[in-house]
């Protein structure tokens, strides 16, 4: 039996490789999933964010845009600093306006270089932000700033005005149909370069900080992280385990066998392991005969081990004795021929690594004004305690570009 391409095992990566969900937690307990954007993301998820209106409650102008903007890092007392460019209510964003080295640069000299660049606007105002989350309200409040304008034009004052932004981070509904009914809280923390996000079912915690950048950290640390990764995220079996219920009740998977055509139907995955093992299972089923099926991974960057397959006996009940007959040594048959098909599929897999993708299921938020979709595709993937854990490439794409 030769088999090809068609890997249905990838139908396995797609359930569990599902990064959000609900699970039942009591209060205040660990988080659903621990996420750590790296250096190398961030950049990318500001210029998706950019431009991006911001009502002021009081004062002039009532509406602008923030049409560039550095994250600057950690503050060291548990926020962060940003350097933004505020500019009129009908300004188009400035990606190329501000870069890293602007964090250590004086506002002045960044309002006259960008205010002479290529586009600017009649006017603008550079500020220092300084960044900060408590449960449950992400806030941008202004350090300093810098105005900046035109011949003949005046910038407005932004002096009077202490907050910038502010965001709820809690009673989100981020999950595409037919989850979308459900709530969660995030929580944010700064830690040198990073940013940590920690997700909560919907009122199940009141304290989140003690634990939260602790728990980034070990994650960093804890694990060999491939070069390319720009998101580490640990999530827990239970959490993966209910979304599989939401989005992968039923499905169809084709067979890697040459010649075959029929697909089978997996139903009932379960997702379960420990330290650098892993285990999914389920109910596949092809012309009447169904198996109980187990995938087994382990290693350090989980790769498939070894398959199980055991059918699943069916009642033969006729009263036509034939037909008990033909039922019972279709079973027998169907028995003996299970551990066959199992060993040709483990030497067909056996090394592959088991790594998830968000697939057809992109996240999807809105801040501000804007609507966001993020996918992530999985570089490593590893098994702690109670959680399966990756390090891969995330996306976040503004709707509509």
């Amino acid at each position: 039996m030769r088999m090809k391409g068609g890997r249905w095992l990838a139908a396995f990566a797609v359930a569990v490789g599902l990064s959000l969900g609900s699970t039942t937690v009591h209060a205040d307990n660990a988080p659903l999933m621990t996420m750590v954007l790296l250096p190398n993301l961030i950049p990318s998820v500001v210029q998706q964010l950019l431009p991006l209106t911001v009502d002021f409650p009081s004062g002039q102008p009532s509406q602008v845009k923030i049409a560039a903007a550095v994250y600057c890092g950690s503050d060291g007392k548990g926020g962060a600093d940003a350097i933004g460019v505020i500019a009129p209510a009908g300004s188009v964003a400035l990606p190329q306006a501000l870069s890293s080295s602007d964090c250590s640069a004086s506002l002045r000299s960044i309002a006259a270089r960008t205010i002479s660049g290529p586009g600017a606007p009649d006017w603008i105002e550079v500020v220092k932000g300084h960044v900060t989350w408590t449960p449950w309200l992400l806030k941008v409040d202004q350090a300093a700033v810098a105005p900046a304008a035109k011949q003949g034009v005046t910038a407005p004052s932004l002096s009077g005005i202490k907050t910038l932004a502010s965001y709820p981070t809690s009673n989100l509904p981020i999950l595409p149909p037919p989850g979308d009914g459900r709530r969660y809280d995030v929580a944010l923390g700064f830690s040198g370069t990073t940013i940590v996000a920690s997700l909560f079912a919907g009122g199940s915690t009141s304290n989140p900080l003690s634990s939260l950048v602790a728990q980034g950290t070990s994650l960093q640390k804890d694990w060999d992280v491939p070069q390319p990764a720009n998101l580490l995220a640990d999530i827990q079996y239970s959490f993966v385990n209910d979304l599989l219920k939401i989005y992968a009740p039923l499905y169809e998977v084709p067979i890697p066998i040459e010649g075959v055509t029929q697909k089978m139907t997996a139903k009932n995955i379960q997702a379960g392991g420990s330290d650098n093992t892993m285990t999914v299972t389920g109910q596949l089923a092809m012309e009447g005969i169904a198996y109980n099926c187990a995938v087994h991974a382990a290693g350090a960057d989980l790769a498939i081990k070894q398959i199980e397959l055991n059918p699943i006996a069916q009642p033969c009940t006729s009263n036509d004795l034939m037909e008990r007959l033909q039922c019972q040594g279709q079973q027998i048959a169907t028995t003996g021929s299970s551990q066959s098909v199992a060993n040709a599929l483990t030497n067909y897999y056996q090394g592959t690594p088991f790594h998830y993708s968000t697939q057809g299921h992109p996240l999807e938020f809105e801040l501000g004004d804007k609507q966001f979709t993020a996918t992530f595709d999985a570089l490593k993937s590893g098994s702690k305690g109670s959680a399966v854990r990756e390090a891969g490439r995330a996306s976040i794409q503004a709707v509509g570009r």
